[in-house]
């Protein structure tokens, strides 16, 4: 099979961590090489020959907005390199020894500096290159042959959602206005800047300053780009891209001004310093549940009785099953003191709960006790993230006795996986973070199998099904009758678990997957409550869990 030949245009031989990642990923792959750096160089001044133009063309002000952001950037710097992950975000890497040449072109830019177009002469040395791709990493906008020079065209990323983010700087917009999700197109480009053919669309969890939101922004879209790359290359096609219309309304975002510039500088040490008040005053975010009785869908949260916690721990993540007529309730029960969680068995009497005890503990933390029948038996697949497996344990006395039956995914980092029936199949709804960013909250993966303890489970074609920090975690699973919903967690700014979102599921096959938003819940029905991530019901009993802040443990 013929590789996918790809070709990197940049700026530089030396460039971000992120192009250099992509390079070394394909380093030793048959199927997929990039083979050229195409820099596109302009001659540049000294820095100090750059802010002068800065102040002679643009003015003062301009001057001063870019010498406070830099300003802004040099202190989050410092601030990064104590998150070990990202500690390398503003580092450069040199790509030339990861490719087999370097073509160096001379774009002609417009008087902005900020347009290039190709010379007649560039472009067919490009072309003669026979490169089935083109990818975008350097700066400045692309204009004219370039954009055909290759047979797929030029893909590039947009940082922002660009139905109401285009300009810059990436990440940062959504962290000073506190949106709660930072979005990322993949788009193949046409002459309209941020409106190409958008190929893959995805937001995660905005962070609570600029350079960290960046660089997990970074970090997760990357993995994207590979997921775009390995597609292209077995099908040897783009994917289609949205035919939705997409008009923009909002302003051409830009570099802050001073004055935008000190306001973000207070609203981050407003930030840090309620963390840091949190800390001395020991205030604990403490998940924990409530029940009432009635129809999940009649609901009326306001009038569920909360569930008394026991000290020194908090439930989270119920699971309800009906059992000889008596009701269950299954949870996450997380021990401050060593900072795990194992599977505790809850027995619901009228408004009362009882602890009966221990269902299932293992040395890492487990949650999200997912409960199913199979073959007259009961199975539990809680998560498992820290043993990198799907594990699915199989009770032998209930409540409490249960026995690992099987591992159905190994050397995966899977969160809150959920398994059911539907048209004779077996289907699996999990989230997968690929990137290794440690956020389980936006990619939703779907598999299919004829048994839910097969290890055999086929990936659907459209995963990622949903990359969304809005509707991509998954909370829960309610059958009702022939209809199934699926809960989903919607993640605020800088908040896990803030509300809950319930999808149904129109349609699921081999080849397509629809769901549909219908109706949503949020922490508002008790004062205190700062989040809700998860909801379950047996058609006569529902519990949902909440989060707020509690002194006392």
């Amino acid at each position: 099979m013929k590789a996918l030949k790809v070709g990197l245009l940049v700026s530089s031989t030396f460039s971000d961590k992120y192009a250099h990642e992509l390079a070394l990923w394909t380093k030793d792959r048959e199927d997929i090489k990039i083979s050229h750096l195409i820099v596109h160089s302009s001659p540049r001044d000294s820095k100090l020959g750059r802010l002068r133009n800065v102040l002679l063309e643009q003015g003062p002000y301009v001057l001063l907005s870019k010498i406070l952001f830099r300003l802004i950037v040099s202190v989050e710097t410092l601030f990064l390199k104590r998150t070990g992950l990202h500690s390398d975000h503003y580092q450069t890497f040199d790509l030339r020894q990861l490719v087999d040449e370097v073509l160096t072109v001379a774009p002609i830019a417009s008087k902005s500096g900020l347009v290039y177009r190709f010379s007649g002469e560039d472009i067919e040395k490009i072309k003669a290159l026979d490169f089935d791709l083109l990818i975008r990493y350097g700066s400045g906008i692309l204009r004219g042959d370039i954009l055909h020079a290759s047979r797929f065209g030029v893909i590039s990323f947009h940082h922002g959602d660009n139905r109401i983010n285009r300009g810059g700087p990436a990440g940062f917009w959504e962290c000073y206005y506190e949106w709660p999700q930072t979005g990322f197109i993949i788009q193949r480009l046409t002459e309209e800047l941020d409106a190409g053919d958008v190929l893959v669309r995805g937001s995660f969890s905005t962070r609570y300053f600029y350079s960290l939101n960046q660089a997990h922004l970074y970090k997760k879209s990357n993995t994207h780009l590979k997921n775009l790359l390995n597609r292209i290359a077995v099908t040897g096609k783009l994917p289609d891209s949205e035919s939705t219309p997409n008009p923009y309304s909002n302003p051409l975002f830009r570099t802050p001004n001073p004055y935008q510039s000190v306001a973000y500088g207070l609203k981050i040490l407003k930030r840090i310093s309620i963390k840091i008040m949190t800390r001395i005053l020991m205030l604990r975010k403490r998940w924990g549940i409530s029940l009432l009785s009635g129809k999940w869908d009649k609901s009326v949260f306001w009038r569920s009785t909360e569930v008394r916690l026991p000290r020194g721990r908090f439930w989270a993540d119920p699971f309800l099953i009906s059992y000889e007529g008596r009701t269950f309730c299954f949870v996450e029960d997380y021990v401050y003191k060593t900072r795990r969680a194992h599977i505790t068995a809850l027995e619901i009497v009228g408004t009362t709960v009882v602890e009966r005890g221990i269902a299932v503990k293992e040395p890492f933390h487990l949650s999200f006790p997912f409960l199913f029948r199979y073959k007259g038996e009961l199975y539990m697949c809680p998560e498992a993230r820290e043993s990198g497996q799907i594990r699915i344990y199989r009770c032998t006395e209930f409540p409490l006795k249960w026995e690992l039956r099987t591992v159905i995914m190994e050397g995966i980092p899977a969160a809150d996986t959920m398994l059911f029936e539907r048209g004779g199949k077996w289907w699996m709804l999990t989230n997968l973070d690929e990137s290794g960013a440690v956020d389980h909250c936006s990619e939703l993966y779907l598999f299919s199998s004829d048994s839910p303890l097969d290890a055999n489970w086929t990936p659907h074609p459209q995963n990622p099904i949903r990359i969304d920090a809005c509707g991509g975690r998954n909370a829960g699973l309610i059958v009702d009758g022939e209809k199934l919903f699926r809960l989903a967690q919607r993640q605020g700014f800088d908040q896990y678990g803030l509300g809950l979102l319930v999808y149904e599921i129109k349609i699921i096959s081999e080849s397509l997957f629809v769901e549909e938003l219908v109706s949503e819940i949020n922490p508002s029905f008790r004062r205190g409550l700062r989040g809700t991530h998860h909801l379950s019901t047996d058609g006569k009993t529902t519990v949902i869990d909440h989060e707020s802040y509690s002194l006392f443990l």
